[in-house]
């Protein structure tokens, strides 16, 4: 019988598990890949691929292959293929093209080419040519354009882990191969025999459990979807194929009928378990698994008359630092629970945390790198009957929420907790209940700490290309983990802030999509903040000394703030009893934030609130001022703007607009947070300058102070 040259793709890291599957189904390898695995089989092994195969995505027929990455080259290859043996006259086809090669830089000029050379063939036969269709293709031919490019027909049609039964699924779901190459990792094919036992603890759809069955009683993953390309194809043989679908029909029959083991899920989902048991039902072995709504902590399996045993789950990852910190005991609990619960087990757990992993307290024997999807993963499989319980040192009352913290993060705890000492008490002879209490301190611990009356902001600085990422990292969690506990907050109350460029799963995101305002206190001024919802909270702290001056020098003056924010400045001016405010920024959502600070203190009278851009504004505005505050961004482009702002460059022309505004004997403050600024020269030989730089940093900002630099400015006289 001739033999068919295969390729088998599957998801990286799973080619040596795949290669030795290929065999046990009668296959001959010949080479491996981080991309699958070439063999070749005769046909009743081609059917038993399709059929038994636990861990392939994609099974093609090798027809032909090329280094020439050109149009000609590409067309001659396709044309040496004898595509009447794989393509009937008159039938629909389809084409399916990936990536690019050389000259052939569009998947679907490749695809074309092929189109083309099978047009020839046809033709030069006097045959009716095959119709492209992509919906209702007979076949699927694959042209994968890479340095060297291949032709393959596809044997099945779809990704073969789409067994069937999961037509539904909890949140992030394991794919079925995935599933199945895990149970593979962990031995369970040598352990399961007729009487092992198997426990998914947080099964969530049940995609483990049902994979562990299938795999227990030899039931075939493709008798649930038993219908394949292949069976269209010319050389196709309807006996052949019965004779091995048969034959996997009866092993599976046999195999459930000898299954004297136990299979258990649990999750504390209940939604989940019922779509689990719906899975269950579909692939046929919803007799053979117990399914339970329960904690993973709380569930006991009956193991009476168990042969060995096995515990496999794949808790969340906490692919977000938040996520991360908050699933810390999750997995020290999951540890616990294995060393006292399952202490003559072996257990199997999988996960893209190494530090999550090092939670669970237990010595992994083995590691095997995995990917779901592209994520890089590690399964982790523990003998846990070679692990003890730990002995644990009683601890003090006071720190039982930070259990089992490093040295480093026990030394930042009482950092912070000198820290919060010392700024709680000065804070509050300054009548202030927002202000930072943590600026780098430690420089292994690079964030800033700021205090909103309950709320925290944490920001962190962008370690440098020379620390270690994944250290950065931990020390991160660390902050996460202590900063809550030491000031007596609940940790949905710590909001982290990143200004830094990220990669992946750990780009910066809020860390709740509700909106979590606060009112704080500052010099008798109340302020509406909002830690979630954007990076700046609404105050910037940083200004605070600068707004208490305006407070104290606006009584009877005319106030104008230009980029105002949220109104801050202009709160203390009309508090200090400016004749008027008048507040201009191009948002209208921090104008509306602005009005709603000015009636939460009850101001009223002649305030007004512009939506404008301020350079277009001041050219064109002529009142007068008394008092102007001048505080640009660094940098701007937004869409509302035509031109785009520099403050560098653009600082002289703004400064010069706002003095033709500024009465005489006024005062205009300009500040700037651009660590590299320089003032324009020509603006101190036209104007009276003082620097008021040191005198704007507040006490709680001195170890960072470049955070920004103070002018006032004057006419000369």
């Amino acid at each position: 019988m001739n033999e068919f040259s295969l390729f088998a793709s599957c998801p990286k890291g799973l080619e040596y598990v795949l290669a030795d599957e290929l065999k046990t189904l009668g296959a001959e390898v010949l080479k491996t890949n981080p991309a699958g695995v070439e063999a070749k089989a005769d046909l009743a092994g081609v059917y038993r691929i399709c059929l038994g195969s636990r861990l392939a995505n994609r099974v093609l027929r090798l027809l032909q292959s090329t280094r020439t990455a050109t149009r000609d080259g590409l067309y001659q290859a396709a044309s040496e293929v004898n595509w009447s043996e794989h393509l009937r006259p008159g039938e629909s086809y389809w084409i399916a093209a990936f990536g690019s090669s050389g000259d052939i830089r569009h998947s679907r000029f490749g695809a074309q080419v092929v189109k083309d050379a099978i047009n020839d063939h046809f033709r030069d036969r006097d045959l009716e040519l095959p119709v492209i269709d992509k919906q209702s293709g007979v076949q699927t031919v694959q042209l994968n354009l890479a340095k060297t490019i291949t032709l393959g027909l596809d044997l099945a049609g779809r990704s073969l882990h789409q067994r069937g039964y999961r037509q539904e699924g909890a949140a992030a779901p394991l794919k079925e191969n995935l599933a199945a190459a895990i149970l593979y990792r962990a031995g369970w094919p040598e352990l399961c025999g007729e009487d092992g036992c198997f426990v998914d603890p947080m099964c969530g759809s049940g995609t483990l459990v049902v994979e562990a069955a299938m795999i227990a009683m030899n039931v075939a993953p493709g008798l649930l979807n038993p219908h394949f390309l292949f069976e269209k194809a010319p050389w196709h043989d309807p006996e052949v194929w019965r004779g091995v679908y048969e034959e996997a029909m009866e092993k599976a029959v046999l195999g459930k009928r000898r299954w004297r083991g136990a299979i258990f899920g649990c999750d504390l989902n209940p939604a989940a378990i019922r779509t689990a048991k719906r899975n269950l039902s579909r692939a046929g072995l919803d007799r053979w698994v117990k399914l339970e709504t329960s904690s993973a902590m709380d569930f006991t399996p009956d193991t009476e008359g168990c042969g060995q045993r096995l515990l496999v789950c794949n808790p969340p990852y906490g692919e977000r630092l938040g996520q991360e910190l908050e699933l810390r005991s999750l997995y020290r609990a999951l540890g616990r629970r294995l060393k006292t619960a399952y202490g003559e087990w072996k257990a199997g757990i999988f996960t893209s945390s190494v530090n999550l992993a090092k939670e669970i307290g237990l010595r992994a024997d083995k590691q095997y790198h995995l990917y779901n999807g592209p994520l890089a993963t590690t399964l982790y499989l523990f003998d846990v009957y070679g692990n003890r319980p730990e002995v644990e040192a009683p601890r003090k009352p006071q720190n039982a929420s930070l259990e089992g913290i490093s040295e480093q993060a026990q030394m930042f705890r009482n950092r912070l907790s000198k820290n919060l000492a010392k700024w709680s008490k000065w804070a509050k002879k300054q009548q202030l209940s927002a202000y930072r209490i943590y600026d780098a301190d430690m420089p292994e611990y690079a964030v800033a700490i700021d205090w909103y009356d309950g709320g925290i902001i944490v920001q962190e600085y962008a370690p440098p290309k020379s620390v270690d990422e994944e250290k950065a990292r931990q020390r991160l969690l660390d902050v996460l983990e202590v900063t809550p506990a030491v000031l007596g907050i609940d940790g949905g109350q710590l909001f982290l802030k990143q200004r830094k460029k990220q990669k992946g799963m750990l780009q910066y995101e809020k860390t709740d999509s509700s909106r979590k305002e606060r009112t704080v206190e500052e010099h008798g001024c109340r302020f509406w903040v909002n830690l979630s919802d954007y990076l700046d909270s609404g105050l910037f702290l940083d200004h605070r000394p600068t707004r208490y001056w305006i407070q104290k020098h606006s009584s009877g003056k005319r106030f104008l703030n230009l980029f105002c924010y949220t109104g801050a400045a202009s709160v203390h001016a009309a508090a200090g009893g400016a004749a008027t405010t008048t507040s201009v920024d191009m948002s209208q959502t921090y104008l509306s934030w602005a009005e709603r600070n000015f009636h939460l203190n009850k101001l009223s009278g002649p305030h007004r609130f512009v939506r404008a851009n301020v350079l277009e504004w001041l050219k064109a505005e002529r009142n007068t001022y008394d008092l102007i505050f001048l505080d640009p961004p660094t940098f701007s482009n937004s869409k509302k703007m035509e031109d785009v702002l520099d403050v560098q460059r653009d600082h002289a022309g703004l400064i010069e607009d706002c003095m033709r505004l500024l009465a005489p004997g006024g005062v205009l403050i300009f500040s700037c947070n651009y660590r590299r600024f320089k003032l324009d020269s020509g603006i101190e030989e036209r104007f009276a300058v003082e620097n008021h730089t040191a005198a704007s940093i507040p006490e709680d900002f001195k170890r960072n102070e470049r955070i920004h630099q103070c002018w006032h400015i004057r006419h000369s006289a």
